[in-house]
C-alpha cells in the first residue's frame, strides 16, 4: 500500500526485506581478512643455513611448506619479497638466482622489489630473471638512461576479493653507493615520496584498488619517514637492513604486536629466510580494523616441500658436478697455508685485502687469517678450489674507525703471535711494523697509511667482513663502531669475479714487517 509518507510494508514483507538486505551487505559488514606473507634479504640462502650455534634454519623448501600451511587456513594470502634475492652464498654466486626464482614461482609470490644486489650481475641478467619469474619485479623510483629496466613501476594483483596495488621503492641510503659500479652508470633515482604519490594516482585512475602495498629496499629510518608521509599507502614492507618483530604504525616510536584501526602499517622480517613475516589485516567495510604481525621462524622442525626440494636437488647435483669446472687461472702460487697466513704477510693475503679495499674504495682493508683456509697452486683454478680457499659467506662491511681504534685493532691482531691464530690480519692500504720483542698490547712500532703516519684522532674508512665487524676473533672494539655499511657480498664473490676476468698475480711488498725477524 502506498501512502503520502512513503511505502508501508506488511510484517511479512518487512521480514523478507530485512533478510534480503542482510544477504546483500553481509560480505561487507562481516569482518574480512587479508594475510600478507613477506620475506627479506634472502641473499641466495636457497639451502638451509647451519650456523655453529643454531640448528638448521631457513631454506626455500621449508619456507614453501609454511606458506602452503597458511594458505590452507582459507584466508586470501599475498606473498611478497623486499628484494636482494641474489648474492651471499656460493650456490647463489654460481646459479645467479635461477633456483631461487624457480622456487618462488612454486610458492606463488605476487611481487618483489628489485634490490641493489639484484643488479649485481648486470641489467641483462636481471632481465633473464624477470623472464623466468611468474611475478613482477618492481622499481617505482628507478629510471634507466639506456636499455629499458627489467622491472616495472607498479602492478595490480587480485588476491581473493582484494585488488591490491604493489609498488617497489629503493632508498637514497643505498643508491648509488651499494649498487654495481657499472650498472649504476645507466640508472638514476627519483625522489621516493614523489614517485609513490604519482604512481598511486596513476594506478587509481586505471583500476579500482582496495589497498596499496609498498615494498621497500632502504634503511628503517627511511621507511619510518614514509610511514608518516606516504598518504594513500596501506602497508610498507621493508628490506635492506635487519628486521624487527611486530609492526609500526604512524606516530609510534617502537613496534607493537598488534594495533586497532591502523592508518598505515610498517613491517620487516628477519634476513636470509630465517623467518617468514606474517601480517594479518582485518577489515570492516574495507577499512582496517586490526593489524597483527609476527615473524615465524623457519627451522628444521618444518618438513620440506617436496616440489621445491626436487627443484633444489637438481641444482645441488649440478653444483657438485660444476665444482670441478675451471673458473680462472693463477699466474703464481698463492700462499694460504695456515702457519704463513696467520703469522705474517703472504701474497694471497695481499691479493685478497687489495681486492677488498678496491671494491669498497676504503682507506684500509682488513682480512683475518682465519678466513683464508687454503693455498691456490699456479695454473687452472676451479670453483671447488675457490670454495676451499674462502668457504665462508660473511658479507663485506665498511666502517668509519678512528686511528686510536685502528691501532687497538692492529695490536689485537698480533696478541697471540707466534701462535697460528686466526685473528692475525692481512692488510691493504697501510704498512705496519710489529716489534715482537715487546709485551702484548705494545707491539705496534709504526703504522703508515697512504704515506703518512697514523693519526689517533683522524677517522679512516675500513673495509672488512661482518665476522670481524661484529666482534669475531675478539675484535670487540669493532663491534662498538656505529658508522657502518653492510654490503651483503662475501669476499669470495669478489674473488670469483676477479678470477673470471683476469689471471691472478700477487707479490710480497713488505706491508707487514716483523722485528726481530722470526727464525726460519
Amino acid at each position: 500500500m502506498i501512502s503520502g509518507a512513503g511505502v508501508r510494508l506488511s510484517p511479512k514483507w518487512w521480514l523478507v526485506w530485512c533478510v534480503g538486505f542482510l544477504w546483500w551487505v553481509g560480505p561487507a559488514v562481516a569482518t574480512e581478512r587479508l594475510v600478507i606473507l613477506h620475506s627479506s634479504e634472502h641473499h641466495g640462502v636457497a639451502l638451509p643455513l647451519n650456523p655453529a650455534d643454531d640448528p638448521r634454519v631457513g631454506g626455500l623448501a621449508r619456507r614453501a611448506t609454511l606458506i602452503e600451511e597458511i594458505r590452507n587456513e582459507g584466508h586470501p594470502v599475498l606473498v611478497v619479497d623486499s628484494g636482494d634475492i641474489l648474492v651471499g652464498t656460493a650456490f647463489s654466486s654460481w646459479f645467479k638466482g635461477e633456483p631461487d626464482v624457480q622456487a618462488m614461482n612454486v610458492m606463488g609470490y605476487a611481487g618483489m622489489v628489485a634490490g641493489n644486489h639484484d643488479f649485481d650481475f648486470g641489467v641483462a641478467h636481471l632481465s633473464q630473471l624477470d623472464e623466468l619469474a611468474q611475478f613482477p619485479l618492481l622499481c617505482t623510483n628507478l629510471q634507466s638512461q639506456g636499455r629499458p629496466l627489467p622491472c616495472q613501476p607498479s602492478a595490480v594483483v587480485q588476491v581473493g576479493g582484494w585488488r591490491i596495488g604493489l609498488l617497489g621503492i629503493v632508498g637514497r641510503s643505498n643508491f648509488p653507493d651499494t649498487f654495481n659500479r657499472e650498472t649504476v652508470k645507466s640508472l638514476s633515482l627519483r625522489d621516493p615520496l614523489v614517485a609513490i604519490h604519482q604512481e598511486i594516482a596513476a594506478l587509481r585512475q586505471r583500476h579500482p584498488i582496495d589497498a596499496i602495498i609498498l615494498l621497500t629496499h632502504q634503511d628503517t629510518e627511511e621507511d619510518l619517514m614514509l610511514l608518516e608521509q606516504a598518504t594513500g599507502v596501506d602497508v610498507i614492507i621493508g628490506g635492506h637492513t635487519e628486521g624487527f618483530d611486530g609492526l609500526y604504525v604512524s606516530g609510534s616510536h617502537t613496534p607493537v604486536l598488534s594495533h586497532r584501526f591502523p592508518d598505515r602499517v610498517f613491517v620487516k622480517t628477519h634476513r636470509q629466510g630465517r623467518s617468514l613475516g606474517r601480517l594479518d589485516l582485518h577489515a570492516e567495510f574495507r577499512s582496517w580494523s586490526l593489524a597483527r604481525a609476527e615473524n615465524m621462524p623457519v627451522t628444521e622442525s618444518i618438513p620440506v616441500h617436496p616440489h621445491v626440494e626436487s627443484i633444489l636437488d637438481v641444482y645441488r647435483q649440478r653444483f657438485s658436478h660444476e665444482a670441478f669446472q675451471m673458473v680462472g687461472e693463477a699466474g703464481v702460487r698463492l700462499n694460504g697455508e695456515r702457519p704463513a697466513i696467520r703469522t705474517g704477510e703472504t701474497n694471497l693475503g695481499n691479493l685478497l685485502a687489495d681486492l677488498l679495499r678496491d671494491t669498497l674504495q676504503t682507506d684500509v682493508a682488513l682480512v683475518n687469517g682465519g678466513q683464508i683456509r687454503q693455498s691456490l697452486e699456479a695454473g687452472a683454478v676451479t670453483l671447488g678450489d675457490v670454495l676451499s680457499v674462502l668457504p665462508f659467506d660473511s658479507s663485506l662491511m665498511t666502517l668509519q674507525v678512528s686511528g686510536k681504534v685502528l691501532l687497538h685493532v692492529l695490536e689485537h691482531s698480533v696478541s697471540q703471535w707466534p701462535n697460528h691464530s686466526g685473528r692475525f690480519l692481512q692488510l691493504s692500504g697501510l704498512r705496519v711494523t710489529y716489534d715482537m720483542g715487546q709485551p702484548i698490547g705494545h707491539r705496534v712500532r709504526e703504522v703508515v697509511i697512504q704515506g703518512s703516519q697514523l693519526k689517533p684522532d683522524r677517522m679512516y674508512s675500513v673495509g672488512t667482513d661482518a665476522f670481524l665487524a661484529e666482534g669475531g676473533d675478539g675484535f670487540s672494539m669493532l663491534s662498538q663502531v656505529h658508522a657502518r655499511t653492510d654490503h651483503q657480498t662475501p669476499l669470495r664473490d669478489v674473488f670469483l669475479r676477479t678470477l673470471q676476468r683476469t689471471r691472478l698475480q700477487a707479490v710480497l711488498d713488505g706491508r707487514i714487517r716483523i722485528v726481530p725477524a722470526p727464525s726460519s
